[in-house]
């Protein structure tokens, strides 16, 4: 027989066991004439540590005020757009009867004995996708109007159960400021709780609904209609213009956690790194990786609900050695992303993460090794916060990997 011929048989029959033994957690016993070995490898020496990103949660679907799990919310603002409504204080058949400004909730249980106050500026500017509480750090409404506490209307339903409340603030005053098309105008709102008040409320910002319940400004007023018979109607009617961007602002330097624990969240703007040795060097040259977990025991008494943490390989361009005690203004690791990039819901007690296919390339020398960041998930409660249990020498973090390779 010819040795290429052989050589290929050997190769179809190492794959067909390859794909035989993927299908199957069991050995297998073969005649093959391939010396196929399973194996298994513990890496048990992870390096996990944290940094801290002043937070950014643009893409929220719920604006917030107060405090809440010691996370501090000081502001929130909202900017109302552009509209050719504006242009009707100053059309002559269009009397401007009043202008609302309109804020929506949905706590039946929250405490009626504070409010938010309203402020507006025309000319003061924040960036909803990246704005931080490090561009305010000595914000003051001083120079800002002052519209004050809102009216509150409580809805119900058909058989007279809370459904939703309105925060109405009458805002007259604004007309002219609010009309003025000048480019630079901002229509920028904040609200804010006087007095270091230490509520905390849960407000609808524009993502979370189509126009029904947005942040937004209602004018009510009349038209005048002339026809050509001389006669005249007078119709009453109203429009809404709607907020174009919506932010919170998250303060994390007051927090009440620890500050030398180790995880994730939102709202603090945790986040970290894990890195552990693993090369091209590490398993038999041509292994298979046919399972590979990343394990992490977590606290998961500081959530409410469910928490899903992302896992993303650090490309090599974004190494860099930071300040882990301070607050950055942006993230200095920058995630590989698609394919690669996991997320994981925990059970009770670990997050256990399949990162099979980032090492299995590896292996294969098409990847390396730069380590990894972990963040919270964008759709977490930005006032949750999960925190990894690293010093239970019978339950440690680890990286549990079973492998195939060619032992000839």
């Amino acid at each position: 027989m010819k040795p290429h011929y052989l050589f290929h048989s050997k190769l179809i029959l190492f794959l067909i066991a390859i794909f035989v033994i993927s299908c199957t957690e069991q050995p297998i016993e073969s005649e093959l004439d391939v010396n196929l070995k399973i194996d298994t490898l513990s890496i048990s020496q992870l390096s996990l540590s944290s940094y801290t990103v002043a937070p950014n949660l643009a893409t929220n679907n719920r604006l917030y005020l107060g405090k809440k799990n010691g996370i501090e919310v000081p502001l929130s603002f909202i900017k109302i757009g552009s509209s050719g409504y504006w242009s009707y204080y100053y059309d002559s058949t269009i009397t401007i009867d009043s202008i609302q400004f309109k804020l929506y909730f949905d706590d039946s249980s929250y405490s009626s004995e504070s409010y938010p106050s309203l402020y507006f500026s025309p000319d003061s500017h924040f960036n909803e996708n990246s704005s931080t509480y490090l561009d305010f750090d000595e914000f003051s409404t001083v120079d800002w109007y002052n519209l004050g506490e809102p009216n509150i209307i409580n809805n119900t339903d058909t058989n007279n159960a809370y459904t939703y409340s309105e925060l109405i603030w009458g805002i007259d005053t604004l007309a002219q400021v609010l009309a003025d098309t000048a480019p630079s105008v901002a229509r920028t709102f904040v609200i804010k709780f006087d007095n270091n008040n230490s509520n905390f409320i849960e407000l609808f910002s524009e993502e979370a609904s189509i126009e029904e319940k947005d942040p937004k400004v209602i004018l009510f007023y009349r038209k005048t209609n002339i026809f050509t018979d001389d006669s005249v109607s007078i119709d009453t009617l109203s429009n809404s213009i709607y907020s174009s961007a919506d932010l919170s602002i998250f303060d994390p330097r007051n927090s009440e956690h620890i500050s030398d624990e180790i995880g994730v969240s939102n709202g603090l703007g945790t986040r970290s790194l894990l890195n552990f040795s693993f090369s091209i060097d590490s398993m038999q040259q041509g292994s298979i990786i046919r399972k590979a977990d990343l394990i992490i025991p977590i606290d998961s008494s500081t959530i409410t609900g469910s928490f899903n943490i992302i896992i993303d390989p650090i490309v090599s361009d974004s190494l860099t050695i930071i300040d882990s005690t301070g607050i950055l203004s942006e993230d200095p690791y920058i995630g590989i992303g698609y394919p690669y990039r996991l997320s994981n819901e925990s059970d009770s007690l670990h997050y256990i993460v399949s990162i099979k296919n980032i090492l299995q390339n590896i292996i294969l020398g098409n990847s390396y090794n730069y380590g990894f960041k972990i963040v919270s998930d964008e759709k977490n409660d930005p006032f949750d916060s999960i925190w990894f249990l690293l010093n239970d020498s019978s339950n440690q973090p680890r990286v549990q990997i079973t492998y195939v390779y060619n032992d000839e």
